[in-house]
């Protein structure tokens, strides 16, 4: 009998362990970067004019516990377009929620090229249904290929955005 207490005290905290973010590393070969994900994410494309011109947007994205998770990247015909794309891409994520244009804070990311729209921002805005909402984003390039890392939320663990952004790899 005492054995079985033990047991059952052990195993008790292991009862709510079925996390709500499910850890994996995904590899997207098409943008040349690896990622780790809290979720399995679905592949999207979309054409949109970014940048002053028509652009094949492509969207890794998910939903885990209350939050969306993605990681874009749109591919630049000429690299000199690249700082023109990622700052194009801070630019629609704040207005897709009505914040205000803010700079980046500094964040590297191994493999990835440094322009001056790199770099995490944070801001608060609404969804389209009126709701509050905190956004993550982290922009960075890798070659000709602006990649945008986005958390979305009514509220955003930083553990979790801390770990979403700091598993990003521009791989080689």
């Amino acid at each position: 009998m005492a054995r079985i207490l033990v047991l059952i005290c052990l195993a008790w905290p292991l009862v709510g362990c079925s996390p709500a973010l499910n850890w994996r590393e995904v590899r997207f070969d098409e943008a040349g970067v690896s990622q780790l994900f809290p979720c399995k994410p679905v592949r999207q494309q979309r054409n949109v004019v970014l940048g002053g011109g028509p652009q094949v947007l492509v969207l890794q994205v998910c939903d885990a516990a209350g939050t969306t998770w993605a990681l874009s990247h749109v591919k630049a015909s000429d690299p000199v377009q690249v700082p023109v794309l990622l700052g194009a891409l801070a630019a629609a994520a704040q207005a897709n929620v009505g914040a205000q244009p803010a700079a980046p804070a500094p964040h590297a990311v191994p493999g990835a090229a440094a322009h001056g729209a790199s770099g995490r921002y944070r801001f608060a805005g609404r969804a389209p249904d009126g709701r509050p909402v905190q956004v993550a984003v982290l922009l960075y390039a890798r070659g000709p290929v602006a990649m945008q890392l986005t958390v979305l939320g009514s509220e955003l663990s930083d553990d979790a955005v801390a770990t979403f952004f700091g598993a990003a790899r521009a791989d080689a």
